[in-house]
């Protein structure tokens, strides 16, 4: 009796890992990520935490502030394999008029393992920059995993280039060099603060 009980309870207990792969799943689909940005889930999540020791936690909304600079981030890599990671906001310039969707953030390829900082940078990381009234603008990151090191005939983007960044389809991007459906990601949201106009000004010499 107790053994079967003991075994039933093990069959029903999801490990930590499968509760956060189907919760950024689901958050993905709540926040309707799925269909506006990718058509599939990703299998695992993305950890991402940023300075101060924040993590994002799929789906909750964080200010721009808090995203200055580039997460650190994580997920289930083999060191011999090569990835892609891509940030991006489907709502740019907002969620009701995404004129520019997607509005890439960040773009590393050709990523061996964990190790962001050996990639190829295409798109340096720049946080959140939500326009005022914009409402809650979601944000997407994701890996892929790539077959071997490729050859990316994209060059890399001025940071400052609106054009390079705006109407970024990751759905075409991933097809071209067959990176197939996104191993890990994440999903959460902003809007807003007083750092966006330092952000636009440094950016692109303009404010909102």
């Amino acid at each position: 009796m107790n053994f079967n009980y003991g075994f039933f309870l093990c069959v029903l207990c999801l490990t930590r890992a499968e509760q956060d792969e189907l919760n950024v799943r689901r958050v993905m689909r709540e926040l309707q990520v799925i269909p506006d940005v990718i058509m599939e889930p990703p299998r695992e999540l993305l950890k991402m935490r940023f300075e101060h020791d924040l993590e994002i936690v799929e789906g909750k909304v964080y200010m721009p502030k808090e995203l200055k600079f580039q997460p650190k981030l994580e997920w289930n890599a083999d060191p011999q394999t090569y990835y892609t990671i891509v940030m991006l906001s489907p709502d740019a310039p907002s969620r009701e008029n995404p004129l520019y969707r997607s509005w890439l953030h960040w773009l590393v390829v050709n990523v061996p393992g964990l190790d962001v900082a050996k990639g190829q940078l295409i798109s340096e990381y720049f946080g959140p920059l939500p326009p005022k009234d914009s409402g809650l603008c979601r944000y997407v990151a994701l890996v892929y995993q790539q077959s071997d090191k490729l050859d990316f005939e994209e060059k890399q983007m001025g940071l400052k280039s609106a054009e390079d960044h705006s109407n970024f389809d990751v759905e075409k991007f991933t097809q071209k060099y067959e990176l197939n459906d996104p191993l890990a990601g994440n999903v959460f949201q902003s809007k807003w603060d007083d750092y966006v106009p330092e952000l636009m000004k440094t950016l692109y010499d303009m404010s909102e």
